[in-house]
């Protein structure tokens, strides 16, 4: 054999070692047996809050739930009463209330804009606000008083409450 012949031979020698070392490697991925499947990790975000005392709402003065009750994910602030998503989603939230007297109307907004109302009329009365929202993280929700008049009165101890959680 001439030089170049043994060259060739050589060349195709160590081209065989190493499709061979790489089928193995391919055959080890798609059978699992060398690699550990992990299944996908979803970050759980949830929260429960209420208020502890009964407040007295300024004009368009956010609801501050001061009691938490879980807060999976960390998004919601006890001091601020914000919910400042974590992750991209979408979001489930529901606002439950107690009005101490007269009208009360609540809004939820995302980044200061209406998303729901809530409406309770009357002593002890019930209002409500149930709504999903697509948010991106960082972007806010809050509840806030609407008419801008304030002496909008909502009863504590546990009485209203705000929950959310995301949905995917």
């Amino acid at each position: 054999m001439d030089g170049v012949n043994l060259m060739l031979v050589s060349i195709w020698t160590q081209c065989k070692k190493n499709c061979h070392t790489l089928w193995k490697q391919l055959e080890s991925c798609i059978s699992g047996k060398d690699i550990e499947i992990q299944p996908a990790q979803r970050k759980t975000i949830a929260f429960s809050v209420t208020r502890k005392s009964d407040i007295t709402l300024s004009p368009f003065q956010t609801l501050v739930f001061d009691k938490v009750y879980s807060n999976e994910g960390g998004g919601y602030n006890a001091h601020t009463g914000l919910f400042t998503a974590p992750v991209n989603g979408m979001y489930y939230f529901v606002v439950s209330f107690l009005a101490a007297g007269g009208s009360t109307h609540l809004l939820l907004l995302k980044n200061n804009h209406e998303v729901a109302r809530g409406y309770g009329r009357g002593q002890d009365a019930t209002g409500s606000i149930v709504s999903t929202v697509q948010l991106k993280r960082g972007d806010v929700v809050r509840v806030s008083e609407i008419t801008g008049q304030g002496h909008e009165r909502i009863l504590g101890d546990g009485w209203s409450s705000f929950t959310g959680f995301r949905l995917n």
